[in-house]
């Protein structure tokens, strides 16, 4: 299956990002060409294979990133490096997806996906983890 030019930026976009919880886990590009319409957690959920009885959550773009690429008074060049590399990877998802949003599937061990509607079809984003205790 050939690479989408939106699963390709958003592969370059989040290569060595890690998204930071009790455990520190990358970011996964993927793509469900089958889904059809604007991303909803009910169908995030269908889509990434989870049972139909765990708790979702959606949150908007902005919110999610905004304590991802703001800059703290106490940031060292590290951080600020990261959080330039969250708004460049914020600016991807707009510039390649539409209809974005974010959706949480369950509790303690949390799958993030960051999902929206892809110029060829389907849904694409990034997946990742969060462990919340």
């Amino acid at each position: 299956m050939a690479t989408s030019e939106a699963e390709a930026a958003l592969h370059h976009a989040a290569d060595g990002l890690t998204y930071q919880s009790e455990a520190d886990s990358p970011w996964a590009v993927f793509h469900w060409p089958t889904a059809a319409g604007k991303p909803t957690p009910a169908g995030v959920r269908t889509q990434g294979g989870h049972k139909g009885t765990i708790v979702t959550e959606q949150q908007t773009l902005n919110d999610f990133f905004a304590p991802l690429v703001q800059l703290q008074d106490w940031y060292g060049d590290e951080e600020k490096a990261i959080a330039q590399r969250y708004q460049a990877l914020l600016d991807t998802v707009q510039k390649f997806l539409t209809d974005s949003i974010i959706v949480r599937v369950g509790r303690r061990k949390v799958a993030v996906y960051v999902v929206g509607a892809t110029r060829e079809g389907g849904w694409a984003g990034l997946k990742t983890m969060a462990v919340e205790t």
